[in-house]
């Protein structure tokens, strides 16, 4: 009898490819917002008693960074309710029911100040805009609900094929195949991240329901710069339209604040799971070449 679990926001970039590459491990139900308000605490009672999972994923996140700060200080618009509150309903509702629950967190609850090292679980968050400010009241609501579960904070996730949301790697990937010119920055520190990489952590972290916060991302680190330059050699594309600019100045065009170090450190993750579930950036982007040729031939 295989386990079941419930999923929050599997409509998403991240909860998508959980569902896809895992739907005949776990027996999973994933209603859609429409079907499931996680602002309505009575229905998602409602679900999980009926359902009865194993586990429970929260994907749901609002994550436009521009948007949200439009909203910021509004405890009533939709970026707090759905990363804060529905986060604590969400929490809440396991701990009543003794569910297991892994919340899905970020990267942005740091400051991004942290130029040395990458950032470690035991690195404190200080939100500098109001989606990571979000974030991390979600994370406390959880942390505060006693539930038993897991905070997985996660960076900068890409996929192959997601038809709602261009990320990062595919943006590039595209300005590239098209012969645009690109600015990528040059001095920020980032960790993007396969989402096969972070489905396959998010399983066996269901699997052993291990307790706690870990950081789930690619194993080393890279500029915006040297992230394009890897995706054009990867491609065999050429990228002398690419140009370089400072992060100081891609920042000053921005309503949020971004973080220049936005960088995680898996090791906890790998020290407790083994190494060879997670990838270096340059491997990542393998995989990721190996899913568009195959779907561009299907």
């Amino acid at each position: 009898m295989s386990k079941k679990i419930l999923v929050f926001g599997g409509s998403g970039l991240v909860g998508s490819k959980f569902i896809e590459i895992y739907n005949k491990t776990f027996e999973m139900l994933s209603p859609l917002a429409s079907e499931v308000d996680i602002l309505d605490k009575e229905r998602l009672l409602k679900i999980v008693s009926e359902f009865n999972p194993d586990s429970i994923i929260n994907f749901a996140a609002y994550t436009n960074v521009e948007e949200a700060q439009k909203q910021v200080g509004d405890k009533n618009g939709i970026c707090f309710q759905i990363n804060a509150v529905g986060a604590k309903n969400i929490a809440e509702v396991c701990k009543n029911l003794n569910k297991y629950l892994v919340h899905i967190s970020t990267e942005y609850v740091f400051d991004g100040t942290k130029e040395n090292a990458p950032y470690v679980e035991e690195d404190s968050p200080n939100p500098i805009n109001w989606y990571g400010d979000t974030k991390y009241s979600g994370e406390k609501f959880v942390l505060e609900s006693g539930v038993g579960g897991a905070i997985v904070r996660i960076s900068m996730p890409y996929s192959p094929y997601y038809e709602l949301k261009k990320d990062v790697a595919r943006f590039f990937l595209e300005q590239l195949k098209s012969g645009n010119p690109i600015a990528a920055i040059e001095d920020q520190r980032i960790t993007p991240t396969l989402v096969d990489d972070i489905a396959n952590a998010l399983n066996v972290i269901v699997e052993r329901k291990v307790l706690g916060l870990y950081h789930v991302s690619a194993r080393d680190s890279v500029t915006p710069l040297e992230f394009v330059k890897t995706i054009a050699e990867t491609f065999n594309l050429d990228y002398r339209a690419l140009s370089s600019i400072t992060f100081d100045e891609y920042n000053k065009t921005k309503t949020a604040k971004l973080l220049k170090y936005s960088w995680l450190n898996p090791s906890k993750f790998e020290k407790e799971f083994g190494e060879g579930i997670l990838h270096s950036v340059e491997e990542n982007l393998i995989t990721f070449k190996k899913a568009v040729d195959s779907r561009a031939s299907n």
